[in-house]
């Protein structure tokens, strides 16, 4: 596991900067990522070294369920937190393959992704 490192993958920009703020008053740095394609060029930089994946399904240049594919193909065991307004029966049925994997409320306030974070990925 890395230092602390999240990588924040949302297309919403207000959104994504708010995760930021919010993982930066957690004490955990965060690189930010718009698209699926950002984070995925972010995942495979040299040198990359992420503790969790904090990640939006509603990404404009690919499904969410398809990034989370791609990322298990490349980082198996990288725990990801899913971001979603959707039901979250729903997206953990579709998801549960790619474990570890947690479901996160959308909207989200710091205690929330603090409890998170702490269950999941400390």
């Amino acid at each position: 596991m890395s230092s602390g490192r999240v990588l924040v993958v949302e297309d919403e920009v207000l959104i994504r900067m708010l995760a930021v703020d919010m993982l930066l008053d957690l004490g955990r740095e965060a690189d930010e990522a718009g698209t699926a394609a950002e984070a995925i060029e972010l995942l495979r930089a040299p040198g990359a070294d992420y503790a969790l994946v904090l990640l939006d399904l509603g990404l404009p240049d690919k499904r969410g369920d398809d990034l989370v594919r791609d990322i298990r193909q490349s980082h198996a065991d990288l725990p990801l937190i899913v971001a979603s307004g959707e039901d979250q029966t729903e997206v953990t049925a579709r998801l549960n393959q790619f474990e570890p994997i947690h479901f996160l409320g959308k909207p989200f306030d710091l205690d929330g992704l603090k409890n998170a974070i702490d269950r999941f990925a400390p």
